[in-house]
């Protein structure tokens, strides 16, 4: 009989196992398939312009005529078509306000009105992870976004980049602002990459 007990109680112990186990893997492949939405989209690029591998963004064109620090620059609300996790509103006054800062912060000139027009699409900006952060300690931000910067109509750079980051914090209760400042992070992380694509640059002639 005490065998049969001991037999039994071993089974129920391997069928609880099985059981948390299986129930354990519903969260990993959540996971799993949340991380693998993030959409790969196409270049929201102006026509006819072929975009190349950058150093910096994803993507990106130049073109041979461009002067950076010669321009003046009018900066237009980047248009945000799709956000998932975040106000699309809220995102674009943080791309905006990063832009604007790396632009000054580079001795970029800005005003109302210019002879260059920077403009863009949002086409994806997403916060992960809000549902597990209790088990992995952090939540994570995709981004997908175009630009172009444009004279008389004439296109004089366009790019596209995608950002992935995640918040560096631990188990336990969200951070104050923590969806915030990794939203904007993101934004600063764009517009990092943005400027030293256009300033950090040599002709492919100098072999650079």
């Amino acid at each position: 009989m005490v065998w049969q007990r001991t037999t039994v109680y071993g089974n129920q112990m391997t069928m609880g196992i099985r059981k948390r186990t299986s129930l354990g893997l519903v969260p990993a492949l959540c996971l799993v398939c949340l991380w693998g939405c993030m959409p790969r989209l196409a270049p929201a690029t102006p026509p006819g312009v072929a975009l190349a591998p950058g150093r910096y963004l994803t993507a990106y064109y130049r073109a041979p005529e461009f002067t950076p620090a010669q321009a003046t620059y009018v900066l237009t609300p980047f248009e945000v078509s799709t956000a998932q996790g975040v106000a699309a509103d809220t995102f674009q006054g943080l791309l905006m306000e990063e832009l604007t800062q790396a632009w000054r912060a580079n001795g970029l000139k800005l005003a109302p009105q210019g002879d260059a027009l920077v403009n863009g699409v949002v086409q994806f900006v997403a916060v992960r992870g809000a549902v597990f952060r209790f088990l992995r300690g952090k939540i994570d931000a995709d981004l997908v976004v175009s630009g172009a910067i444009t004279r008389g109509g004439d296109t004089l750079f366009a790019c596209q980049d995608r950002i992935s980051l995640s918040s560096p914090v631990n188990p336990g209760p969200p951070a104050p602002k923590e969806r915030e400042l990794l939203m904007r992070q993101a934004a600063r992380t764009f517009a990092i990459h943005l400027l030293n694509e256009m300033l950090l640059y040599w002709p492919p002639a100098e072999g650079k």
